[in-house]
């Protein structure tokens, strides 16, 4: 069944896959310098001299500031086209990680980052979401799960190379390389993006053009599931390179777990879009909620045990991949492809919030009580984040159903 307002001629072609791998090449180089970020802590705490919660807002705020701007990102890009968001994009990427190897103290470091990765990354996250969305039909869930893979594949590739550039020649240097790469790779992107043929033309951003996306599904009871389960996965984040040096791991290997949970995130974000038409969706992507809960209790008896904090990580990398994956495609079924935009934009103001709160709290918490409390307070995160959303287990549709969508009035 094709879905209306869309041609077979023009979407799901050859220009559409390449749009794809256009998105993973932009999510590998935005999501990977992000993302190894917990490489990056140890030696920016011991050069500024603050503590975990202080150096955290590095992280914390363009968490915040990207997922929030997805609000406006979304509808803007219906307006200027994706080629533009992604130009932008480039500029404060860049720009951001050039003036972050500069700061000469802490507050200087948190402004660059978090104003340079916050918006470059909010440039080019949904409307890229999005632009996949029109461009695909019949595939589009393993289109978007590809384009997904990117932030697994960066954080793969990303790691190991900002950890030796670190132990090389210092954190300094590494963001300057990785300006380039996320600058050179973004350039790419925007040179064979082009605006979707199936697309319904939007008005300006506006809330009540949200209002009334949203109103076409179990918004709330997403949104909440999302708040939770991402509070829950900023904890390992940015503190397991940490947890794991402070238990005895050398630094080289500790950061290297950040490149088992990219690998693992990387195949569970292509497995699960590859059977979402088989399985369902929903069914993936509630699984993948889940198994959280499960593999942070492995994190706490771990210790320093190395193979148990790789299965961690790997286990994490599966939850955190399957769950961004099938989000697009999941908010497409229950709200339709006319409102992916603004629903996405909204729905990503849950991890905004939780970005800018979790890593500060738990930095705190590990300062003043240790890892344990921390990772319990993660453990109920992630368990509340499935309880809420248990309600939508019986909206699971069977094996082969077709999705209807709906158009925001």
């Amino acid at each position: 069944m094709q879905r209306q307002g869309a041609r077979s001629d023009t979407v799901d072609t050859g220009r559409a896959w390449l749009i794809a791998v256009a998105a993973l090449v932009a999510n590998a180089a935005g999501w990977g310098t992000m993302n190894s970020f917990g490489a990056f802590l140890p030696a920016m705490t011991d050069e500024f001299q603050r503590g975990l919660g202080a150096t955290a807002l590095i992280y914390a705020l363009p968490s915040f500031i990207l997922f929030m701007l997805g609000l406006v990102a979304g509808p803007l890009a219906d307006q200027v086209g994706p080629r533009a968001m992604l130009v932008a994009s480039a500029v404060f990427l860049g720009g951001g990680l050039l003036l972050t190897s500069h700061a000469a103290n802490l507050g200087l470091a948190i402004v660059a980052y978090g104003v340079g990765i916050g918006v470059g990354m909010a440039c080019f996250l949904v409307p890229l979401a999005a632009c996949i969305g029109g461009w695909f039909v019949r595939r589009r869930a393993l289109a978007q799960g590809l384009a997904a893979a990117g932030s697994g594949l960066g954080t793969l590739v990303t790691v190991p190379v900002a950890r030796w550039l670190i132990d090389t020649h210092g954190w300094r240097v590494a963001y300057r390389v990785l300006a380039v790469v996320c600058v050179v790779s973004l350039a790419l992107a925007t040179a064979v993006t082009t605006r979707p043929p199936n697309q319904v033309a939007a008005g300006r951003p506006s809330l009540r053009r949200i209002r009334a996306a949203a109103s076409t599904g179990p918004f709330l009871t997403v949104y909440l599931g999302g708040l939770f389960i991402t509070g829950a996965l900023y904890v390992p984040f940015v503190f397991l390179v940490r947890f794991a040096t402070d238990h005895g791991v050398a630094s080289r290997d500790a950061a290297l777990l950040l490149s088992v949970l990219g690998g693992s995130n990387v195949v569970s974000r292509l497995v699960t879009t590859g059977f979402a038409g088989r399985l369902g969706a929903v069914r993936l992507y509630l699984g993948c909620f889940a198994l959280l809960p499960l593999s942070l209790g492995l994190w706490m008896v771990a210790g320093g045990s190395y193979p148990l904090l790789a299965l961690f990580a790997a286990l994490l990398g599966i939850s955190h991949g399957g769950y961004v994956a099938l989000g697009p495609e999941v908010t497409a079924e229950w709200f339709g492809v006319a409102n992916l935009g603004p629903v996405l934009g909204a729905l990503w103001t849950a991890p905004g919030m939780a970005g800018l709160l979790s890593p500060v709290v738990a930095g705190l918490a590990i300062d003043a009580a240790g890892y344990t409390a921390t990772i319990a307070g993660a453990i109920v995160l992630a368990t509340l984040g499935v309880l809420v959303q248990r309600p939508l287990w019986s909206g699971t549709r069977a094996v082969g159903e077709r999705p209807q969508v709906v158009s925001a009035p």
